[in-house]
Parts: structure tokens; C-alpha cells; sequence
């Protein structure tokens, strides 16, 4: 989905919003992820790895990251353990860990982990979300003592940014989904509906003993009641009927 460019975020603007866009929820966690790390570059000058965290409402887990590696592992562990930044914020709580000032005494293996993955600051932010959606942002550098504070303020605000532009991205992702649903159901209904009007016709009985008829017929070849219906239609000399829908006010 392309909403308004802006790789590279400035200022406090509350209008800004970021390019992300996927054919997938998981395809629009990377492509958050990617669109932070670059514009992390842009903020501090300093690079660092990015992962998102993306929970359905369902309980099940996308994870999007703007490099594959050790960055996805981590972030992939601690979501699932329960035992790192990650996790936390998932649950709505900020964590930042600066190994070289100030190690944080939680989560040992997973500090070990970090520094065995070359990495020595982190920092994990909650993501805002709607429509039962959770999601973290992580953000993972080789620098020491990076997300210092005025680093991490900077980071908190773009955060911000980044949870509105995957609300409106999940939000218009829901919509179009919902409307190819709905328009499925509108042809499926013609096809069916027309289907028993043709055997209305050539058998001389109701709706309702022509739909009869249909659904049988899907037991029996183990087909769908639409596929029945527009098999029959595919035999009329002049194939299926065109649907026309008019849209109402």
C-alpha cells in the first residue's frame, strides 16, 4: 500500500506517514522494519538492524526484518521465550539495553546472546496498534552506548510515525480483503441464483427444490454449491451470464 514517502522522517510533524506497502502482513512488517533502519541511519548517523514483531489477532506471529540473520533469531527467541526486550514490549513496555554503560541484570542468556551475535546496544519499542493487533519494534546495534538518550528520544517519537503508518496499512489491508470477500459472495450468489432459475425452467419446481437439487449434487462430487452452479451454467449455449452489480449509496 503507498501511502506518502518519507524514508528519511524530519521534524514532529504529526502527518507524517511512512511508504509501506506488501502483499502480506508479514510482507508489511519488512517493509516497516527496512523503512526504519534506513531512516535510523538518517536520525543518529550510526547504523543498526531493525525487526517487527507483528501479532495477529489470532495469537500467531509474523516477524519482518530490514536484513536476515542473527537480528531475526534474536528477536524470534525472545518473542517466543518470553525472555528479552522483544517480548516486553510486545506486552506495551519500553526496554533499551546499553551493554557497555549500563547492563540491564535481566534476561542473562539473552544479553549473552546479543554480544555473541556482535551486537551491544538494543532497544525494543512498543508499537501501537488496533483491530486486536500487538506488534514490537527492535531495533538491534554494533555501537556501544547507542541508543543513549537523545538517540532513544528521537527514536521513541519516529516510533510513533511508524505505529500510525501500520495501523492505516493493516487497516486499508483489511478493507481490501473485505471487499474481495464481498464481492465474492455477490458472484457466488448470482452463479447459484441463476443456476436455479435454470432448473425452475426445465424442471418446473421452486427455488427452493432447484437449490435442493444443487446442494446435492455438491455432496455427491464434492464440490461447492458455486461450482455446481456455474458447471451447470458452462453448458447453456450462451456460458455464464454476466453478473452486473450497481453499487448503492
Amino acid at each position: 500500500m503507498l501511502i506518502e514517502q518519507h524514508l528519511t522522517w524530519r521534524g514532529s510533524g504529526s502527518g507524517a506517514l511512512l511508504d509501506i506497502h506488501g502483499h502480506s502482513e508479514a510482507a508489511l512488517a519488512g517493509s516497516l522494519a527496512r523503512i526504519v533502519a534506513a531512516s535510523l541511519s538518517g536520525l543518529s548517523r550510526l547504523k543498526a538492524d531493525s525487526t517487527v514483531t507483528l501479532v495477529r489477532p489470532d495469537g500467531t506471529v509474523c516477524l519482518g526484518a530490514n536484513t536476515e540473520g542473527t537480528a531475526v533469531e534474536l528477536s524470534h527467541w525472545d518473542q517466543r521465550t518470553g525472555q528479552g526486550p522483544t517480548a516486553r514490549a510486545l506486552s506495551g513496555r519500553l526496554s533499551i539495553i546499553l551493554n557497555d554503560r549500563c547492563p540491564d541484570p535481566r534476561w542473562p542468556e539473552y544479553r549473552g546472546s546479543l554480544t555473541a551475535a556482535g551486537y551491544l546496544s538494543a532497544v525494543a519499542i512498543p508499537l501501537q496498534l488496533e483491530r486486536g493487533y500487538s506488534a514490537a519494534l527492535t531495533l538491534y546495534s554494533a555501537t556501544a552506548n547507542m541508543f543513549a538518550p537523545v538517540v532513544a528520544t528521537k527514536v521513541l517519537v519516529f516510533s510513533g510515525v511508524a505505529a500510525k503508518s501500520l495501523r492505516l496499512a493493516l487497516k486499508h489491508r483489511a478493507d481490501l480483503a473485505q471487499s474481495a470477500e464481498y464481492r465474492a459472495t455477490l458472484a457466488s450468489s448470482a452463479a447459484i441464483n441463476t443456476a436455479c432459475g435454470v432448473l425452475m425452467g426445465q424442471q418446473g419446481c421452486t427455488y427452493e427444490a432447484a437449490l435442493q437439487t444443487l446442494r446435492q449434487e455438491s455432496k455427491q462430487r464434492n464440490l461447492t454449491v458455486r461450482n455446481v452452479a456455474e458447471g451447470l451454467l458452462q453448458v447453456l449455449p450462451g456460458g455464464i451470464p454476466a453478473s452486473h452489480f450497481t453499487a448503492r449509496a
